[in-house]
């Protein structure tokens, strides 16, 4: 098989990530509506590095980020079933790397979601507005990445 022919097949392992992400992304819009409806009219909408508020505005000024993060997700699941759209280098683009980086791509959907849940939970319902959560999930998200990259420069 040609390194350029690579196809991605739905897989056991694919499907359960999907699921996954439709049952997360059910659930955590149902938590950011119930969020937006127990909030009070003004909420923080944007915090400094210390977890101060700076900025107030509607409750329901937290959906356009949260569907951005949202809808990236579900991107990065679409993008799956397209490894040409991968960033490989030629010498690493085998199928076993694009398999790891497929993986990376549906661990990351997930993430994303749990970002979007935590960045409404932050505005609209914790009373600290601790950057905290936010930063742990990103950190995750950062440690995949360079897991993912260390194993595609191992296996080849």
């Amino acid at each position: 098989m040609e390194k350029n022919n690579i196809k991605v097949y739905r897989t056991v392992e694919g499907t359960i990530f999907e699921v996954a992400f439709l049952i997360l992304a059910i659930i955590v819009w149902g938590l950011i509506i119930w969020f937006v409806k127990q909030a009070p009219y003004i909420v923080p909408t944007h915090f400094d590095a210390s977890g101060n508020p700076n900025a107030w505005g509607s409750p329901t000024g937290i959906i356009v980020p949260c569907s951005i993060i949202t809808i990236s997700g579900a991107a990065m699941l679409i993008l799956c079933y397209f490894p040409k759209s991968l960033n490989l280098s030629e010498k690493y683009k085998t199928p076993r790397n694009i398999a790891i980086s497929i993986r990376m791509l549906r661990i990351f959907s997930l993430l994303m979601l749990l970002l979007t849940l935590v960045i409404a939970w932050t505005s609209l319902q914790s009373t600290s507005h601790s950057p905290i959560p936010i930063i742990t999930i990103v950190a995750i998200m950062v440690i995949v990445a360079i897991v993912t990259t260390i194993a595609t420069h191992r296996v080849r």
